[in-house]
Protein backbone atom coordinates (compact mmCIF):
# COMPACT_ATOMS: atom_id res chain seq x y z
CA UNK A 1 0.00 0.00 0.00
CA UNK A 2 1.25 3.51 -0.88
CA UNK A 3 1.72 5.09 2.48
CA UNK A 4 2.16 8.76 1.61
CA UNK A 5 0.80 9.95 -1.72
CA UNK A 6 1.72 13.29 -3.23
CA UNK A 7 -1.63 14.79 -2.22
CA UNK A 8 -1.77 13.35 1.29
CA UNK A 9 -0.55 15.01 4.47
CA UNK A 10 0.79 13.41 7.65
CA UNK A 11 -0.71 14.48 10.95
CA UNK A 12 2.37 16.52 11.82
CA UNK A 13 2.17 18.42 8.53
CA UNK A 14 -1.52 19.17 9.05
CA UNK A 15 -0.86 20.40 12.58
CA UNK A 16 1.93 22.72 11.38
CA UNK A 17 0.03 24.10 8.36
CA UNK A 18 -3.22 24.78 10.24
CA UNK A 19 -1.67 25.79 13.57
CA UNK A 20 -3.40 23.08 15.58
CA UNK A 21 -2.03 20.44 17.91
CA UNK A 22 -1.83 16.76 17.08
CA UNK A 23 -3.94 16.16 20.17
CA UNK A 24 -6.72 18.42 18.86
CA UNK A 25 -6.83 16.51 15.57
CA UNK A 26 -7.08 13.21 17.43
CA UNK A 27 -9.87 14.63 19.61
CA UNK A 28 -11.82 15.63 16.47
CA UNK A 29 -11.49 12.05 15.29
CA UNK A 30 -12.56 10.67 18.66
CA UNK A 31 -15.66 12.89 18.60
CA UNK A 32 -16.63 11.63 15.15
CA UNK A 33 -16.03 14.99 13.47
CA UNK A 34 -13.07 13.90 11.34
CA UNK A 35 -11.98 10.71 9.60
CA UNK A 36 -8.47 10.44 8.11
CA UNK A 37 -8.29 9.46 4.45
CA UNK A 38 -5.82 6.67 5.22
CA UNK A 39 -4.97 4.94 8.48
CA UNK A 40 -2.25 2.31 8.20
CA UNK A 41 -3.46 -0.70 10.22
CA UNK A 42 0.11 -1.81 10.89
CA UNK A 43 1.95 1.40 11.78
CA UNK A 44 -1.09 3.41 12.88
CA UNK A 45 0.11 6.37 10.77
CA UNK A 46 -2.65 8.70 9.64
CA UNK A 47 -2.83 10.59 6.34
CA UNK A 48 -5.18 13.44 5.44
CA UNK A 49 -6.50 15.02 2.26
CA UNK A 50 -7.19 18.67 1.41
CA UNK A 51 -10.87 17.96 2.21
CA UNK A 52 -9.87 16.75 5.69
CA UNK A 53 -7.95 19.98 6.21
CA UNK A 54 -10.87 22.20 5.18
CA UNK A 55 -13.04 20.22 7.60
CA UNK A 56 -10.58 20.96 10.43
CA UNK A 57 -10.68 24.65 9.48
CA UNK A 58 -14.48 24.54 9.61
CA UNK A 59 -14.46 22.93 13.06
CA UNK A 60 -11.98 25.51 14.35
CA UNK A 61 -14.04 28.37 12.94
CA UNK A 62 -17.11 27.13 14.81
CA UNK A 63 -15.05 26.74 17.98
CA UNK A 64 -13.85 30.33 17.53
CA UNK A 65 -17.49 31.40 17.55
CA UNK A 66 -17.79 29.87 21.00
CA UNK A 67 -19.30 26.46 20.21
CA UNK A 68 -18.20 23.38 22.11
CA UNK A 69 -17.34 20.24 20.13
CA UNK A 70 -20.69 18.78 21.18
CA UNK A 71 -22.39 21.88 19.75
CA UNK A 72 -20.29 21.63 16.60
CA UNK A 73 -21.52 18.07 16.09
CA UNK A 74 -25.10 19.20 16.65
CA UNK A 75 -24.57 22.09 14.22
CA UNK A 76 -23.57 19.66 11.49
CA UNK A 77 -26.15 16.98 12.12
CA UNK A 78 -29.14 18.61 13.85
CA UNK A 79 -31.14 20.46 11.18
CA UNK A 80 -34.31 20.87 13.27
CA UNK A 81 -33.15 23.41 15.86
CA UNK A 82 -31.37 26.11 13.89
CA UNK A 83 -33.07 28.95 15.79
CA UNK A 84 -31.27 27.87 18.97
CA UNK A 85 -27.89 28.14 17.25
CA UNK A 86 -28.82 31.53 15.78
CA UNK A 87 -29.49 32.89 19.25
CA UNK A 88 -26.30 31.31 20.59
CA UNK A 89 -24.16 32.93 17.90
CA UNK A 90 -25.81 36.36 18.14
CA UNK A 91 -24.72 36.48 21.78
CA UNK A 92 -21.08 36.44 20.70
CA UNK A 93 -20.88 40.14 19.87
CA UNK A 94 -17.27 40.27 18.72
CA UNK A 95 -18.08 38.01 15.76
CA UNK A 96 -21.58 39.31 15.01
CA UNK A 97 -21.19 39.88 11.26
CA UNK A 98 -19.63 36.50 10.60
CA UNK A 99 -22.18 34.73 12.79
CA UNK A 100 -25.16 36.19 10.91
CA UNK A 101 -23.63 35.13 7.60
CA UNK A 102 -23.20 31.57 8.85
CA UNK A 103 -26.83 31.35 9.95
CA UNK A 104 -28.10 32.86 6.69
CA UNK A 105 -26.22 30.18 4.82
CA UNK A 106 -27.37 27.34 7.08
CA UNK A 107 -31.03 28.39 6.81
CA UNK A 108 -30.99 28.45 3.01
CA UNK A 109 -33.52 26.10 1.46
CA UNK A 110 -33.36 24.44 -1.93
CA UNK A 111 -34.87 26.78 -4.49
CA UNK A 112 -34.54 29.82 -2.19
CA UNK A 113 -33.08 32.68 -4.25
CA UNK A 114 -33.42 35.42 -1.65
CA UNK A 115 -30.99 38.26 -2.43
CA UNK A 116 -28.88 39.64 0.43
CA UNK A 117 -26.50 42.56 0.66
CA UNK A 118 -22.94 41.68 1.65
CA UNK A 119 -19.46 43.10 2.01
CA UNK A 120 -16.72 41.00 0.48
CA UNK A 121 -13.56 41.51 2.56
CA UNK A 122 -10.17 42.73 1.47
CA UNK A 123 -7.92 39.70 1.20
CA UNK A 124 -4.77 38.28 -0.32
CA UNK A 125 -5.19 35.04 -2.29
CA UNK A 126 -3.16 32.47 -4.16
CA UNK A 127 -5.00 32.25 -7.49
CA UNK A 128 -4.74 29.96 -10.51
CA UNK A 129 -6.94 30.04 -13.59
CA UNK A 130 -8.31 26.97 -15.38
CA UNK A 131 -10.67 26.18 -18.25
CA UNK A 132 -12.73 23.27 -16.91
CA UNK A 133 -15.00 20.99 -18.90
CA UNK A 134 -17.29 20.23 -15.95
CA UNK A 135 -17.70 20.65 -12.20
CA UNK A 136 -15.83 17.41 -11.48
CA UNK A 137 -12.72 18.84 -13.12
CA UNK A 138 -13.32 22.17 -11.37
CA UNK A 139 -13.29 20.37 -8.00
CA UNK A 140 -9.99 18.71 -8.88
CA UNK A 141 -8.41 22.02 -9.89
CA UNK A 142 -9.63 23.73 -6.73
CA UNK A 143 -8.09 20.97 -4.60
CA UNK A 144 -4.81 21.28 -6.52
CA UNK A 145 -4.76 25.01 -5.84
CA UNK A 146 -5.56 24.41 -2.17
CA UNK A 147 -2.68 21.95 -1.88
CA UNK A 148 -0.29 24.45 -3.49
CA UNK A 149 -1.44 27.11 -1.01
CA UNK A 150 -1.09 24.73 1.95
CA UNK A 151 2.48 23.89 0.93
CA UNK A 152 3.52 27.55 1.30
CA UNK A 153 2.70 27.60 5.02
CA UNK A 154 1.00 30.98 4.48
CA UNK A 155 -2.62 29.90 4.06
CA UNK A 156 -5.28 31.78 6.03
CA UNK A 157 -7.26 29.57 8.42
CA UNK A 158 -10.13 32.07 8.69
CA UNK A 159 -11.26 33.01 5.17
CA UNK A 160 -13.13 30.69 2.82
CA UNK A 161 -11.79 29.56 -0.56
CA UNK A 162 -13.73 30.60 -3.65
CA UNK A 163 -13.81 30.49 -7.42
CA UNK A 164 -14.47 33.31 -9.86
CA UNK A 165 -16.19 33.01 -13.25
CA UNK A 166 -13.82 34.72 -15.67
CA UNK A 167 -16.36 35.13 -18.48
CA UNK A 168 -19.66 37.01 -18.55
CA UNK A 169 -21.56 33.76 -18.95
CA UNK A 170 -21.98 31.87 -15.65
CA UNK A 171 -22.43 28.68 -17.67
CA UNK A 172 -18.80 28.62 -18.89
CA UNK A 173 -16.35 27.09 -16.41
CA UNK A 174 -13.41 29.40 -17.06
CA UNK A 175 -12.50 29.61 -13.38
CA UNK A 176 -10.05 31.44 -11.18
CA UNK A 177 -9.46 29.29 -8.11
CA UNK A 178 -8.66 31.48 -5.10
CA UNK A 179 -7.28 30.37 -1.73
CA UNK A 180 -7.09 33.08 0.98
CA UNK A 181 -3.59 33.64 2.34
CA UNK A 182 -1.90 35.57 5.13
CA UNK A 183 -1.01 39.15 4.20
CA UNK A 184 2.68 38.19 4.27
CA UNK A 185 2.27 35.85 1.27
CA UNK A 186 4.27 37.11 -1.71
CA UNK A 187 4.35 34.18 -4.15
CA UNK A 188 3.98 34.30 -7.94
CA UNK A 189 0.25 33.47 -7.83
CA UNK A 190 -0.56 36.30 -5.42
CA UNK A 191 -3.65 38.44 -6.06
CA UNK A 192 -5.11 41.16 -3.85
CA UNK A 193 -8.85 41.78 -3.63
CA UNK A 194 -10.17 45.05 -2.24
CA UNK A 195 -13.19 45.21 0.06
CA UNK A 196 -16.32 45.60 -2.04
CA UNK A 197 -20.08 45.69 -1.77
CA UNK A 198 -21.95 42.76 -3.26
CA UNK A 199 -25.30 41.13 -3.80
CA UNK A 200 -25.37 37.48 -2.84
CA UNK A 201 -27.52 34.39 -2.63
CA UNK A 202 -26.86 31.57 -0.17
CA UNK A 203 -27.40 28.71 -2.58
CA UNK A 204 -28.23 25.25 -1.26
CA UNK A 205 -27.71 22.54 -3.85
CA UNK A 206 -25.23 20.89 -6.16
CA UNK A 207 -22.42 22.89 -7.73
CA UNK A 208 -23.71 21.92 -11.19
CA UNK A 209 -26.83 24.03 -10.61
CA UNK A 210 -25.22 27.07 -8.94
CA UNK A 211 -25.45 29.01 -12.21
CA UNK A 212 -29.14 29.42 -11.32
CA UNK A 213 -28.15 31.80 -8.52
CA UNK A 214 -25.87 33.78 -10.86
CA UNK A 215 -28.67 34.23 -13.39
CA UNK A 216 -30.97 35.34 -10.55
CA UNK A 217 -28.45 37.93 -9.33
CA UNK A 218 -28.03 39.27 -12.87
CA UNK A 219 -31.80 39.62 -13.21
CA UNK A 220 -32.06 41.35 -9.83
CA UNK A 221 -29.33 43.82 -10.78
CA UNK A 222 -31.03 44.67 -14.06
CA UNK A 223 -34.42 45.16 -12.42
CA UNK A 224 -33.00 47.37 -9.65
CA UNK A 225 -30.45 49.29 -11.73
CA UNK A 226 -27.48 47.86 -9.84
CA UNK A 227 -24.25 47.68 -11.85
CA UNK A 228 -21.89 44.75 -11.39
CA UNK A 229 -18.24 45.61 -10.76
CA UNK A 230 -16.50 42.26 -11.02
CA UNK A 231 -16.76 38.54 -11.69
CA UNK A 232 -19.19 36.24 -9.93
CA UNK A 233 -17.69 34.51 -6.90
CA UNK A 234 -18.69 31.12 -5.52
CA UNK A 235 -17.59 31.08 -1.87
CA UNK A 236 -17.68 27.54 -0.51
CA UNK A 237 -19.29 27.41 2.93
CA UNK A 238 -20.29 23.76 3.24
CA UNK A 239 -19.53 20.97 0.81
CA UNK A 240 -17.98 17.50 0.52
CA UNK A 241 -15.85 17.69 3.71
CA UNK A 242 -18.90 18.07 5.97
CA UNK A 243 -21.76 17.02 3.68
CA UNK A 244 -20.19 14.03 1.93
CA UNK A 245 -22.07 12.95 -1.17
CA UNK A 246 -25.23 14.83 -0.16
CA UNK A 247 -24.84 17.52 -2.82
CA UNK A 248 -28.38 18.77 -2.19
CA UNK A 249 -27.10 20.14 1.14
CA UNK A 250 -24.00 21.91 -0.21
CA UNK A 251 -24.10 25.62 0.64
CA UNK A 252 -22.37 28.18 -1.57
CA UNK A 253 -22.43 31.94 -1.14
CA UNK A 254 -22.83 33.11 -4.73
CA UNK A 255 -21.81 36.76 -4.85
CA UNK A 256 -21.90 39.49 -7.49
CA UNK A 257 -19.62 42.47 -6.65
CA UNK A 258 -21.42 45.75 -7.34
CA UNK A 259 -20.44 49.41 -7.60
CA UNK A 260 -23.14 50.43 -5.12
CA UNK A 261 -26.08 48.80 -3.36
CA UNK A 262 -29.66 50.04 -3.78
CA UNK A 263 -30.44 52.92 -1.41
CA UNK A 264 -32.87 50.78 0.59
CA UNK A 265 -30.56 47.80 0.92
CA UNK A 266 -32.33 46.74 4.11
CA UNK A 267 -35.12 45.46 1.87
CA UNK A 268 -32.84 43.09 -0.01
CA UNK A 269 -33.37 40.20 2.34
CA UNK A 270 -37.11 40.36 1.66
CA UNK A 271 -36.88 40.38 -2.14
CA UNK A 272 -37.12 37.02 -3.90
CA UNK A 273 -36.60 36.30 -7.55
Amino acid sequence: MKKHGENLFQIGEVAKILGVTRKAILVYEDKGLLTPAVKDPVSGFRYYTADNMTQIQSIRSLQALGLSLKEVAAYYYDTKNMDLYLQRMLEIRANLDRNIQVIQARSAKQGDLTVHSATLPRQICLCRQYQCKDTAEAAIRLRETYIAAARTGKMSIIRRMFTMRMTKSPDILNLMCCIPMDDSFDGPDRMEFEETAALCIYYRGSYEESGTAMHALTKYGQEHNVQASGSFRSIYLEGPPSRGESSADYITQVAMPVKALPEKDHALCEDKI
